[in-house]
């Protein structure tokens, strides 16, 4: 058990770190919504909801809804990062969300997962395909399931 200094230490820090982290999301979110709305966007019938004040925002291609979950996560060493859960929206024979994947990123919007041909982390929250690449794997992957 932490002691009360160690206590107040990591939930400032957590506090004054959550922000940043929910704001990466949020433009994760916005700039996804904005490429796929796009007239000239190349794959026709991407949509997406978002739900930003509740922390999570949906797409949905080919009779799949996938949900893109925020959530924070403190590590070892008393960082927060963001977490993001990934779920197929299935409705029968009964209401179920079958998790994808999740990933995580850093406060600089750096996630844990490597562009393939490049072989660096992605930045989610980079429009210069970032964000979009991450979620259309995403919803790729939904599509096996």
């Amino acid at each position: 058990m932490l002691d009360w200094r160690q206590l107040y230490q990591n939930l400032v820090g957590a506090s004054n770190r959550y922000k940043p982290l929910a704001s990466r999301f949020e433009e994760f979110a916005k700039l996804v919504e904005s490429q796929v709305a796009q007239p000239a966007f190349y794959i026709k019938g991407i949509t997406t909801s978002l739900h930003l004040d509740q922390g999570y925002f949906t797409t949905t291609f080919a009779g799949h809804t996938i949900v893109f979950s925020f959530t924070s996560l403190l590590e070892g060493n008393g960082s927060l990062k963001g977490n993001v859960q990934c779920y197929l929206k299935k409705e029968f024979p009964e209401p179920l969300h079958v998790k994808i994947c999740e990933f995580n990123f850093d406060d600089s919007g750096r996630a844990d997962l490597k562009a393939p041909d490049k072989g660096i982390g992605i930045f989610i929250d980079d429009d210069d395909r970032g964000a979009l690449h991450t979620a259309l794997h995403f919803i790729h992957e939904s599509l096996s399931i």
